[in-house]
């Protein structure tokens, strides 16, 4: 690497290092004093403030805005340097703009892979400590009974619960029901149910067996049976969240998982997926259009290119908010939701790029 792109890099790595800390940092302090009250009413270990809630909240909203602090340190070092007429001091010593742009394409790789890693395999731990706090200290308690749980264990077999005691692991009024080609031939109810963890079975109490065949239905009763019906208490509640404390082997596991059970809701797992996969492509998106943006020196200096590029930051922002919405409300498909607006976007990169080298 040549002293030039040592230096390119090192301007844009520390702007992108100076920008992510004061920006968290300012965060952290309107944090505090939003939720201070809360902190003193129920409270709060000042360790774990610290370290459970604090380290979490910064590791959290560094990579979730990691892609829009590259592009802010982009534009921050290109517009400095295009400033001080160093650009063009490069360029008229037979650099290319191609050329001039790859220490900020080694810094945005550098930035993109470091993200990844923490998104998928820290990110998740992080995220279960700091909500766990949040529960605890921030908002109400979190609910042990859920109510009217329909859940779909593998094609054709449903369960329902009245409700589940999530601490007690014991649901109320619960039925498994087997369909075949739209058809009913079992039903399985009992007033209540528990799972025994030592043995990995439910105890179903007071429990019905009806079992439907062409020469009529043979019914079965009992105080109590033990039973494999398939699933285990943590499959009962899922949240949208939930894959949000999943590392990425997990999460496509439990996609898997739920696909061959054929759940109504997965294209929310889906989008999460897909969106960690994109993240790292947002990233040279945004480190293109940037760059793009600051590298010819303008008389209103960074400011206006700061301007320019918020506009274009809420815009893809937008896009992908919309893109999400058509998929929850409709049958757009998950990866074209996640890709269409870096698609979009990356095309108007390019198109960017290809005007400044004019």
């Amino acid at each position: 690497m040549k002293k030039i792109d040592r230096y390119i890099l090192k301007q844009f790595l520390g702007t992108f290092a100076f920008s992510i800390t004061m920006i968290l940092l300012i965060s952290v302090v309107f944090d505090v004093s939003e939720k201070i009250d809360d902190f003193y009413r129920r409270e709060a270990p000042l360790k774990k403030i610290i370290f459970d809630y604090y380290v979490n909240f910064i590791i959290h909203y560094g990579l979730l805005f990691s892609a829009l602090f590259t592009f802010i340190a982009v534009i921050i070092s290109t517009s400095k340097l295009a400033k001080n007429s160093e650009i063009i001091a490069i360029l008229n010593s037979g650099w290319s703009l191609k050329r001039l742009l790859r220490p900020y394409l080694i810094g945005a790789t550098l930035i993109a892979s470091i993200s990844f890693y923490l998104n998928n395999w820290l990110l998740p731990t992080t995220n279960e400590i700091r909500l766990e706090f949040e529960q605890e200290f921030i908002r109400n308690k979190k609910s042990e009974r859920f109510k009217n749980i329909h859940r779909q264990i593998k094609p054709g077999h449903f369960i329902f619960m009245e409700s589940f005691n999530t601490k007690k692991q014991k649901g109320f009024r619960f039925s498994y029901e087997i369909f075949r080609e739209g058809h009913l031939i079992s039903k399985f109810k009992s007033d209540f149910i528990t799972w025994n963890e030592k043995k990995e079975l439910w105890l179903a109490e007071n429990y019905n067996f009806r079992k439907l065949n062409q020469l009529g239905e043979k019914i079965e009763k009992g105080a109590k049976i033990e039973k494999d019906f398939g699933f285990y208490p943590s499959e009962l509640i899922y949240q949208k969240s939930s894959t949000n404390m999943m590392i990425l082997p997990e999460l496509n596991n439990f996609i898997e998982k739920e696909k061959k059970r054929g759940v109504e809701n997965i294209h929310y797992y889906f989008l999460d997926l897909y969106q960690r996969y994109m993240t790292p492509l947002t990233t040279f998106i945004l480190t293109l259009i940037g760059f793009s943006l600051a590298i010819h020196k303008k008389r209103d200096g960074t400011g206006l290119n700061l301007v320019y590029g918020f506009i274009l930051t809420t815009l893809f922002i937008l896009f992908q908010k919309i893109s999400i919405t058509f998929t929850t409300n409709s049958n757009l498909d998950p990866f074209l939701a996640i890709l269409l607006p870096n698609l979009i976007f990356g095309v108007l990169a390019y198109y960017l790029f290809q005007r400044a080298e004019r």
